[in-house]
């Protein structure tokens, strides 16, 4: 009950500020639901009565008038919410995918590499999709258990006004259709957690294979069957999940039609005895047999109303848990102070969450405002970890990071990340404009001055024949996704673009992971040439595996193990007897001679 508590109270509370007529429209559509069987019910032995008894004609045509009218006027009004819902259907389901994705993007980022956290969000998208239906199937079956609640009511007292024993044959059926139900249930919650993980992997398995951008390498490296074999694999995994569900009910569900075939011989025996004792005329047996069998639906659709109610809010659970996922990081209000900042580690390790790998391990270093560090080392060695820490997209598992003294868990979360302009070495551009994936603003909000700094940017980072050459220039779509007149830019102008954005942030504390990788090695040697043009007086951490970049730069850290082996300058480092830093440029300067 409390889930279904706070899935009602979470979904129709963030529902109702949007699409508070949705709401009205279920309670009408409740209330037509309720008074459609009545009319039936009501008028039918009327007309059936006046068949056996007087015959009259114009009263026939009358109560048949009045009958079909209504019913027909009824149900073109309950059509017509149906078809009002049916639109509020789509919206509500756009709305929530869509907070689902704004929580996505304000969870801490440890969480987004959390396994945990990551079954977690697909739980909650197929928790409130087509396992619940979202807002419209639970609102659905909230308001039709009230609805059935009302029938019930009215169906009862026609029944015991009439021929109260038949009370007792619905009751028994109702009994062993709800324990029945109950088995049935409990089968698809199993089967919707043991389907998680299967659905996962189905759906990336297959938008793989369907993903133009794997097309290279499927080709090339022949990846096809493996592909296809493990598409198999999963689509049985998920067809045997499926098969085990539909088996497993139906064991249960036979039983439920028998129990149907004996309450219903009890029931026209005994109603049938009523009518030769002369108890009930014959318009009233069919009341009471209609009372009853609606009585009987409406009875097991309250059974199965409850138990779907409880599936469905265990399903849109996963959302609730989702939305209310606890923060990983501390987060506390200290302010930034504005300008230069000096930045210290001091004893620092951190291991990856549910590890025990020390991947940095007691790393202390000063970084005195406006100076340029090169960090280099080994694949693995913890330099992009280190970044991730400064950044604090993890906090350290032991030491401290200082910001001007201050530990950085103490500053306001979002104040502390604007300090910091990165281009990761998976940096990642969006299928908007140039301008907007920069300035990360809609193009239409765009000022004059803020175009004139696009256009300069474009010319900093040597992308202004690639504006010059589209007719939109910095309106220019990235990537085809949304428009078909868009470009395709190379993996060079892509990383310009990053580093064009790092630098419009102006942030005091620039980041660039391998930003060169990707360029060659004329537009690489512009970058280089201008890096103290494009950094100016921030501070700047440069990491690349070329260490010719390590010239330019005041200091250079050098990792090891997680370790901070090495640490100076060039000229000091390159002159340490058999020093790793020595070794790896001789390594790279052998080829340059």
């Amino acid at each position: 009950m409390n889930k279904i508590f706070a899935v009602v109270k979470t979904l129709f509370s963030t529902a109702a500020k949007k699409y508070p007529l949705f709401f009205v429209l279920e309670f009408l559509k409740m209330v037509l639901q309720v008074v459609i069987p009545f009319v039936g019910i009501i008028l039918t032995p009327m007309i059936v009565d006046e068949i056996c008894g007087d015959k009259d004609v114009q009263r026939l045509i009358t109560l048949a008038a009045i009958l079909i009218g209504t019913e027909c006027l009824l149900n073109i009004m309950l059509e017509a919410m149906n078809s009002q819902l049916r639109k509020y259907q789509e919206r509500l389901d756009n709305y929530f995918s869509m907070q689902i994705g704004m929580h996505s993007m304000k969870l801490d980022f440890e969480l987004t590499e959390d396994k945990k956290a990551l079954d977690q969000l697909d739980r909650a998208k197929t928790g409130m999709t087509w396992y619940s239906g979202g807002v419209y199937g639970v609102a659905e079956q909230v308001f039709m258990f009230f609805g059935n609640v009302f029938k019930i009511a009215g169906f009862v007292a026609i029944i015991v006004a009439n021929a109260p024993w038949m009370l007792l044959f619905i009751a028994l059926f109702v009994i062993a259709n709800s324990f029945v139900t109950a088995k049935c249930n409990k089968v698809d919650i199993e089967a919707f957690n043991k389907l998680s993980k299967v659905n996962r992997l189905f759906g990336y398995f297959g938008w793989t294979i369907v993903d133009f951008r794997y097309g290279k390498d499927v080709r090339l490296y022949e990846a096809k069957d493996m592909l296809l074999n493990r598409w198999e694999k999963n689509t049985e995994a998920s067809n045997n999940a499926w098969k085990w569900q539909g088996d497993s009910g139906f064991k249960h569900r036979k039983y439920a039609v028998l129990a149907r075939t004996l309450m219903n011989i009890a029931l026209y025996l005994y109603t049938g005895m009523l009518v030769v004792a002369e108890k009930i005329t014959i318009g009233i047996f069919t009341q009471v047999i209609q009372a009853s069998g609606a009585l009987d639906a409406t009875l097991n659709g309250l059974i199965w109303n409850i138990q779907e109610l409880l599936k469905k809010c265990n399903y849109a659970y996963e959302y609730v848990v989702f939305m209310e996922y606890p923060e990983a990081i501390e987060k506390n209000h200290a302010s930034v102070k504005p300008g230069l900042h000096t930045i210290e580690f001091k004893h620092v390790s951190f291991a990856y969450p549910n590890t025990d790998r020390l991947i940095l391990n007691d790393v202390s270093i000063t970084i005195n405002p406006g100076e340029k560090l090169s960090i280099v080392g080994l694949n693995g060695a913890g330099k992009t970890t280190f970044i991730k820490l400064l950044c604090r997209l993890y906090d350290p598992t032991d030491g401290q990071i200082l910001l001007d003294g201050k530990d950085i868990k103490e500053y306001d979360y979002e104040e502390y990340m604007k300090q910091f302009a990165p281009v990761f070495q998976d940096f990642r551009l969006f299928g908007f404009t140039i301008g907007e994936n920069i300035l990360q603003k809609d193009s239409g909000q765009r000022t004059e001055d803020e175009t004139k700094t696009l256009n300069e940017l474009m010319k900093l980072v040597e992308l202004e024949g690639l504006i010059q050459k589209n007719k939109n220039g910095v309106d220019t779509t990235i990537f085809t996704v949304f428009d078909e007149e868009g470009i395709e830019p190379s993996g060079g102008e892509q990383q310009k673009l990053a580093i064009a954005r790092a630098l419009y942030k102006d942030a005091p504390v620039i980041i660039l992971d391998e930003p060169t990788a990707a360029l060659d090695p004329v537009a690489e040697y512009e970058i280089y040439r201008q890096f103290h043009t494009l950094v100016g007086n921030k501070t700047a951490f440069y990491i690349s595996h070329r260490l010719s970049s390590c010239r330019f730069c005041d200091r250079i850290a050098v990792f090891a193990g997680g370790k901070l082996a090495e640490y100076g300058n060039h000229d000091t480092l390159i002159e340490i007897p058999n020093g790793i830093y020595a070794k790896m440029f001789e390594a790279q300067a052998q080829y340059y001679r």
